[in-house]
């Protein structure tokens, strides 16, 4: 866990968010740190509170003013645990949109589509064995947990994003590569066309003999 990205996004957010993870019992468990729409266990470390956070972190007391911080248990609305047994695999994100000044995916999930910010993906380890799935809370809610094996890295809750300026977007953006995909159609064999071409043109012209580089 890289938590100075995690300490990145708090700060940006404004809220450093600590929560005591406790068991049935009252007994201490584990911490988390998030800023609100997301979280991270901060195994390893010693108990933080406000005044040690901002320490670890090298928060002056002038930046401390700017921000909030909250320290509270974990809510009993969702589980925090590494299983689930309601949790639901959720397929790798395919694209990755720029919307309202905000990088998101999106995500299909057993009620259609959700979107969480890529951001909250950064501080992980270990991106290449990630894996996201898709838990529903005691309120009906849902949430994603991000695993790398079988243990929770982060818990994030999703954006309510879509509205009709996103879908008309989306939709223009489509018709273009409808027609984009007609025009390819007239070169490409059908093989061809199943695939993407992601070569891409370069700036200069090398002259090469393979007819590569060509330039716009």
């Amino acid at each position: 866990m890289k938590l100075k990205k995690v300490a990145a996004i708090c700060d940006k957010t404004g809220l450093f968010h600590l929560y005591d993870q406790v068991d049935g019992t009252g007994t201490f468990e584990r911490q988390w740190l998030g800023d609100g729409y997301a979280a991270y266990p901060i195994d390893g470390m010693p108990y933080l509170d406000p005044d040690n956070l901002c320490a670890m972190f090298d928060i002056t007391e002038k930046r401390k003013e700017k921000l909030s911080f909250r320290q509270t248990n974990v809510s009993g609305n969702i589980n925090w645990e590494d299983a689930d047994p309601s949790e639901h695999y959720l397929e790798d994100p395919k694209l990755c949109l720029r919307y309202g000044g905000r990088t998101i995916l999106p995500l299909r999930t057993r009620d259609g589509v959700t979107f969480i910010q890529d951001k909250y993906l950064a501080p992980l380890d270990n991106l290449d064995y990630m894996h996201l799935y898709e838990r529903r809370a005691k309120d009906g809610g849902v949430y994603i947990v991000a695993k790398i094996g079988m243990v929770v890295q982060a818990v994030i809750m999703p954006m309510d994003v879509v509205c009709m300026d996103l879908i008309d977007r989306m939709e223009g953006l489509t018709s273009l590569c409808r027609t984009a995909l007609m025009k390819k159609e007239r070169v490409y064999t059908t093989e061809e066309r199943a695939r993407p071409n992601e070569n891409q043109g370069t700036l200069f012209r090398e002259g090469t003999d393979s007819g590569e580089g060509a330039g716009v």
